[in-house]
């Protein structure tokens, strides 16, 4: 590769030779040249003149188009000077020269000096200089000069070998020198220098740079070798930005460039005392898809966190490690070959570790690790004093590993402290860099873990685990995979709570873990005995929600121990803490982003009781298939004995129909119930309906044997059948609605129930509301049943708002009245006194009366109360004013009248106390339904 001499040489030479030899012989010379170029320059009309002087002869040079791409040149020239001889061996020429261009006039001086053995040129404007020396014996160097020349002045010539960026500001001191062969050497010094590529992949900005380069050519290459200072400004490569220092970092370099363009490093040192050093070799081809051939850094030694704050700062903030921070120095080496990696290690005595965003920290990594991808290395050791990530705890450890392969083995066993257990990986193999295949394998053993996050949420103790964990990677996603066995021990994770057996429990897992996602293909769970599933799913924690899909399979669950197990903390907090059961269940479950889409399940002989006496279920057995989308085959399940809040109910089996997303009950379902039977004429399930669940029936009553109903309450035994039925009942969530009235029979009338509403009517503070509405009762049945005071007549009335929680009234406004009138006994009007605030009757005069009388006539009875905050507002035949209700008359001395009375003789039963203590009215009322009736002497 040869390098031609500078294209001015061979147009002002032959002028300036002519010029001097006519000045020797004192005669005029002039010179018109339409036309003068070459391959760097390009003139036209030239006017050269020459006019002999006694002081020294006055040359003009006037150049009408001057163009040179290579200068950056374009416009007219004028350069007018006075040629004098100097000595005997030179003479020289200096004078003002003007560009004349479209940016204005460019006005310097120019020297020409003309020697024996060669011409010298100088350009000066200001302390700006330029200075070319020609020689004209062979095998002498062409030299230039520069001082403080601005960087827009070598614009030109620069983009010509540097053709993807330009120099775009800056001052520059130079001496460059042409060899003959083509060689080129140089000193230089710039300052101030900003420079980039037009893509943006390279800038700098500021700089400070001094050194030496040197370029040589050979048959096939040419050979650069520089060595210089940089300090101060900006480098930015790519992602990476370099602030360097106001102290100089050295760089040296030395390279050779093939004819097809491909860079061949020989060495490549870099030196930032206490930050950064490194030497380098490689290769590499600009041009080329993927650019870096091979590439080997040894002798490097990174100081942190100096070397991240100057050179990586940008870097590990495109990589999302922004605040990753490293405290230590890290020394090592890399080599690359063919882009891929086949060496690295690294070392460091003491390097400390901090990533806030992923709640890791690393104290005190000291050691060394050797990976090559062939061949086997020398052992190496590894230790940290502790890993925190997040709430978990690493205590101290150190371990040993050896290269082999691309691969490193863990020799002997890495052992450490965790949550106030032990940690062991044995049979350990990684795989770093493997872009394919196996990254991964590890035999891990742990013994007596125990761990409690900061809210107590996520807890355990005392458990034991061992198994392995292989992750490998598949088109760039990585896949892990467990098999694992746990052994005794507790665990707690939010309400569920486990005891882990003495026995092993088997668990497998199969995770990949994607960009956004984490897609579980397989786990099992295999407690043999008690409860063993296998599930598969998809979860993307930053989703709403977060539980894309799962497929759960339920193989075997023995409901006592499992319940017993894994279920009894959660049942707790739902108010069945006392649930027990027994008997085999099998299922499956499917759920996607919109909630369940399938369900079956398959019982065994199952028995499920709740300690609180609310239910008991025996002897279930046979089969539940639903599916979201498809029709499933017809099934059916039964039970030798059913218990609702004590209430006794006989067998039954029903079949069941699945279609369309809804379940019905094939054919009505009669079960017996307290020598009556309960119909369930209807009875569909809508798992996933636009509404949400929802399940509805309807069902009827008939021959309910009253007197044995009420052994089951605990209520006054009384006769009687109880019928009825409900036309439809709706079940949402935890909430049950009795819709259209349930009408029932008894006393010999009738009474109804409509707004009839339950929620969590087996949870915790179950709630009832509804309106009760009776007529026409036979008062006779129902104080004989109550053991009130014997009355007769016909009863009607009214309870509206009633609401119970827990099963105690909370609320309610009742209204009860007779429809005409009646007699009524002695213990009948000592009980309505007592209801109406008095004491009862008293050992008077008008006592020892009514003693002559059996019985006692009445035209009308009314009693009122409305409760709210635990207080009923009284009242009796006629409404209860607004203020009793409103509270305002709480001690109001003004009566109301309970029982009319009618006939001789006359008895007129009147309360006084309008606002009256519920759980003292309750009192009276018992005390009303247990006694005997006053006694009179």
């Amino acid at each position: 590769m040869a390098m031609r001499r500078p294209s001015t040489q061979s147009l002002v030479v032959p002028l300036l030779t002519v010029a001097f030899a006519s000045t020797a012989t004192g005669r005029e010379l002039s010179i018109e040249l339409a036309r003068a170029s070459n391959a760097h320059v390009d003139a036209r009309g030239i006017h050269f003149r020459l006019v002999p002087a006694p002081a020294g002869a006055a040359l003009t040079l006037a150049i009408e188009q001057l163009h040179s791409a290579t200068l950056g040149l374009d416009g007219r020239l004028e350069w007018s000077c006075t040629l004098r001889r100097v000595d005997e061996r030179a003479s020289a020429c200096e004078g003002p020269v003007a560009l004349h261009s479209e940016h204005g006039v460019a006005r310097a001086a120019l020297r020409v000096r003309s020697e024996r053995a060669q011409l010298a040129l100088s350009l000066d404007q200001g302390e700006r200089s330029i200075t070319l020396e020609l020689p004209f014996a062979d095998g002498l160097a062409p030299t230039a000069r520069l001082q403080r020349v601005p960087a827009d002045w070598l614009r030109a010539p620069l983009a010509l070998a540097w053709r993807g960026g330009d120099i775009r500001s800056g001052t520059i001191d130079a001496q460059v020198r042409w060899h003959g062969d083509g060689d080129i050497d140089a000193t230089f010094a710039a300052d101030g220098v900003r420079a980039g590529t037009f893509d943006g992949s390279f800038a700098a900005e500021g700089l400070a740079l001094h050194g030496s380069f040197a370029t040589s050519a050979s048959a096939q290459s040419r050979r650069i070798t520089t060595g210089l200072q940089a300090g101060g400004g900006t480098l930015q490569v790519g992602a990476l930005r370099v602030a360097l220092p106001a102290t100089p970092v050295d760089i040296a370099l030395d390279a050779r460039v093939g004819e097809d363009g491909t860079w061949a490093v020989e060495r490549f040192a870099w030196r930032d005392p206490d930050v950064l050093a490194f030497e380098a070799r490689g290769e590499f081809e600009p041009a080329a898809a993927a650019p870096l051939r091979a590439l080997s850094v040894s002798s490097a030694e990174l100081v942190f966190p100096a070397v991240k704050q100057r050179y990586a700062a940008t870097l590990f903030a495109a990589h999302g490690l922004g605040g990753l921070a490293l405290d230590g120095r890290l020394r090592g080496s890399v080599d690359i070959d063919a882009g891929r990696l086949r060496g690295l290690a690294l070392s460091t005595d003491a390097l400390d570790v901090r990533d806030p965003a992923r709640a890791l920290a690393i104290d005190a990594i000291a050691g060394s690790l050797d990976w090559r991808a062939s061949g086997e290395g020398a052992p190496t050791s590894l230790a940290w004093r502790k890993v925190k990530a997040g709430d978990v705890v690493l205590g101290p450890a150190h371990s040993s590993w050896r290269a082999r392969d691309g691969s490193l083995e863990l020799q002997g066993a890495l052992r450490t402290a965790l949550a106030g257990g032990t940690l062991v990986f044995e049979r350990t193999v990684l795989r770093p860099f493997a872009d394919a295949g196996m990254r991964a394998a590890t035999h891990f053993r742990a013994e007596r873990l125990g761990y409690e996050n900061a809210d107590g949420t996520l807890a355990a103790a005392h458990v034991g685990a061992d198994g392995e964990l292989r992750v490998d990677v598949d088109a760039g996603e990585p896949r892990f995979r467990l098999d694992a066995r746990l052994q005794g021990g507790e665990a707690l994770a939010g309400a569920f709570y486990v005891s882990l057996p003495d026995k092993p429990v088997a668990v497998a897992a199969d995770l990949v873990m994607r960009a956004d996602r984490w897609q579980v293909e397989r786990f099992t769970w295999n407690d043999p005995d008690v409860l063993a599933f296998v599930a598969s799913g998809e979860f993307a924690p930053l989703a709403t929600p977060p539980l894309q899909a799962l497929r759960l399979e339920l193989d075997d669950a023995r409901l006592g121990p499992a319940l017993q197990r894994y279920a009894r903390s959660w049942l707790a907090t739902h108010g069945y803490g006392e649930l027990a059961a027994a008997g085999r269940l099998r299922g499956q479950v499917e759920l996607d982003r919109a909630g369940l889409r399938r369900f079956a399940a398959s019982a065994e002989d199952v028995t499920v009781r709740d300690g609180a006496g609310r239910f008991t279920l025996d002897g279930l057995d046979g089969t539940i298939d639903w599916d979201v989308a498809r029709d499933r085959p017809a099934t059916s399940f039964g039970w030798r004995a059913l218990e609702l809040f004590e209430l006794p109910f006989g067998p039954a089996r029903a079949g069941l129909a699945s279609r369309g997303g809804t379940i019905t009950l094939a054919q009505p379902l009669a079960v017996d119930v307290l020598g009556g039977q309960l119909r369930l004429e209807r009875f569909t399930a809508q798992p996933r309906s636009p509404r949400g669940n929802r399940y509805t029936a309807s069902f009827a009553l008939g021959g309910i044997d009253m007197a044995r109903l009420s052994d089951v309450f605990g209520w006054p035994r009384f006769p009687g059948k109880l019928s009825g039925g409900i036309p439809e009942i709706e079940f949402a969530g935890e909430r049950i609605e009795f819709r259209g009235g349930l009408d029932l029979y008894a006393f010999d009338g009738h009474l109804g129930l409509s707004g009839l509403a339950l929620e969590r009517p087996f949870g915790v503070a179950p709630s009832l509301s509804a309106d009760a509405h009776f007529e026409n009762l036979d008062l006779e049945q129902v104080t004989r049943a109550f053991s009130f005071g014997g009355m007769s007549g016909r009863l009607s009335g009214t309870i509206g708002g009633v609401r119970l929680v827990d099963w105690s009234p909370v609320a309610f406004d009742a209204w009860l009245r007779t429809d005409g009138g009646g007699r009524m006994s002695y213990k009948a009007v000592n009980d309505l006194t007592a209801i109406g605030g008095g004491g009862g009757l008293s050992a008077n005069l008008q006592t020892m009366a009514l003693k002559l009388f059996d019985t006692f006539g009445y035209r009308r009875l009314g009693i009122r109360c409305i409760l709210r905050d635990d207080v009923c507002a009284m009242g009796g035949i006629e409404p209860i004013p607004v203020a009793v209700v409103a509270g305002g008359a709480g001690e109001s001395t003004d009566g109301y009248t309970i029982v009319e009375g009618s006939g001789l003789p006359r008895i007129t039963i009147v309360g006084h106390r309008r606002r009256v203590d519920w759980p003292t009215l309750v009192r009276r009322l018992v005390e009303a339904t247990r006694g005997s009736g006053p006694v009179i002497e």
